[in-house]
Formats: C-alpha cells, sequence, structure tokens
C-alpha cells in the first residue's frame, strides 16, 4: 500500500522528505509542505523543497510552503482552532480530489510542536477524508526508531537509491543546517533505511499522560535566551487543538452523514 501512486506525503518544513528521498523516487507523491521552514533565521527554504520535487517526478500539492515558523508557533499559542480546522478541510479535500489513499506525515515525537502539529492535521484530514491509510515517519528519533516496532513497514534502499539520497542531502545541507545536524549525530549508513508506522489513533500522544514533550524545555531554554517570548506547552496549548479538530471531524462526519 505505501507504493501506491495515489499518495500524499505531509510535512512540516521543506526538506523534512529528503528522509524519505527513495520512496519519494519511487513514488512520487504529491507533497504538502505546512511550514517555510524559515525558523528563527526567517530565511524561506521552499524553492529549494520544490527543486527537489521536480528532480524526483514528485508533485507539488496545495499547502505548500503558506506559514511562516512564526506564525505557526503564533497559531498555536493563539489557540487558533478555526485555522486548523479548514487546514485539515482543505488537507481532506486534497486527499479526495486526487483519489489518495495513503497519507504518510511527519511523526509525533515530542520535539517540535510543529512537526506534531502536521502529524495531527494530516490524521484529522484523513479521518475527515474517509480513514484513509495514514503512517508516520521518524525524524528527529532517526531512522531507526521503529526498529523494535512489529508493525512498522521497512524499507532498506539499494546501492543506487541510497547513493542518490545522500547525494541530494550534502546537495542541500548549506542551505538546510538540519541535514548536517543529522548526519553528525546518526552518519550517512543509518540513512539507507526508510521506515513507516501505520498510525491507528491519531489524537493520542506517544509519552505517557501528564508527561511533558521535549519541545517544552527547549522552549525554555529559547525563552531564557530571548529567542522566544513563550513557551508552548502540551497540555495548555496541543491538547485542546487536538480535542477541538476531532470534535470538528465528528461533527462534519456527522453532517456528512445527514445527507
Amino acid at each position: 500500500m505505501l507504493d501506491s501512486p495515489n499518495s500524499l506525503l505531509f510535512v512540516a518544513h521543506p526538506g523534512h522528505e529528503l528522509l524519505l528521498h527513495g520512496w519519494l523516487s519511487r513514488v512520487r507523491p504529491r507533497v504538502c509542505a505546512l511550514t517555510d521552514g524559515s525558523g528563527h533565521a526567517a530565511r524561506s527554504r521552499i524553492e529549494e523543497s520544490a527543486r527537489l520535487l521536480r528532480a524526483t517526478g514528485a508533485a507539488q500539492g496545495g499547502i505548500f510552503g503558506r506559514f511562516t515558523d512564526r506564525e505557526m508557533y503564533a497559531a498555536i499559542l493563539g489557540g487558533y482552532a478555526e485555522l486548523f480546522d479548514e487546514l485539515v478541510n482543505e488537507l481532506a479535500e486534497e486527499i479526495a480530489a486526487h483519489h489518495v489513499d495513503v497519507v504518510v506525515s511527519d511523526a509525533m515525537e515530542g520535539f517540535n510542536p510543529v512537526h506534531d502539529l502536521c502529524r495531527i492535521i494530516a490524521g484529522a484530514a484523513c479521518s475527515r477524508a474517509g480513514d484513509v491509510a495514514h503512517y508516520e515517519y521518524s525524524i528527529h528519533d532517526g531512522p531507526h526508531a521503529f526498529d523494535v516496532l512489529n508493525d512498522a513497514v521497512i524499507s532498506d534502499l539499494d546501492d543506487a537509491a541510497f547513493e542518490a539520497k545522500i547525494a541530494s542531502a550534502h546537495a542541500f545541507a548549506p542551505v538546510i543546517s538540519d541535514i548536517g545536524e543529522m548526519l553528525s549525530r546518526f552518519g550517512e549508513a543509518p540513512f539507507r533505511r526508510e521506515a513507516f508506522r501505520r498510525i491507528v489513533d491519531w489524537t493520542a500522544c506517544p509519552w505517557p499522560e501528564g508527561g511533558h514533550p521535549l519541545y517544552e524545555r527547549i522552549g525554555e531554554e529559547r525563552v531564557a535566551l530571548h529567542r522566544y517570548e513563550r513557551v508552548i506547552r502540551y497540555a495548555e496549548h496541543m491538547r485542546p487543538l487536538i480535542n477541538q479538530m476531532a470534535d470538528h471531524v465528528r461533527d462534519s462526519t456527522a453532517a456528512s452523514c445527514a445527507f
């Protein structure tokens, strides 16, 4: 199913698609990117992502670098539920219009709230579109994060696909700093692996109830450095948005069934 020609990849930041370069080149999915990846430096990297899609033959989706990272952080802190409901509707409509039967998104790892939000929006849209298959892939936790899971779908690239992936990574590294950081942390060899995990409940989070995701501690450090004004909290900011999107999907589905 993951190699379906009717697939869609939904990433939080342009450049994440490099982690699935082999799958991207093989399947050529539609690709949506929630933000332009400008981050704290306020430099968009969406054009580099568009260039990669052209090179691999993948299609650009409707939501493609629409927000800056700062705008997305502000929307989370402000609890802009209507904005996220609109994004769910738009993505669900794109899934339906292009007969998408598989959606792959960033994983919910608790490292970056926008990564997590990407998976949440994708999950809500899959439910809204009619229980479309939804998979996630690891970013922060690395290519082997799903090795211990019985339900993971594992793909190890052949030499040609792996060499193409690493060549693309090095080509984009000067623009996307995360690439160099990940290659330094993991080395090149682990990125031969591309692993996917099926999402059963998109509203669930991977840490225990009452626990705190890593991005809260990172946010506290950056507030202390005066890089940000407020810390995004899971319980205060993210969980209410998840609940709102779940209510929106339920209400929209009920309204559709009524007709």
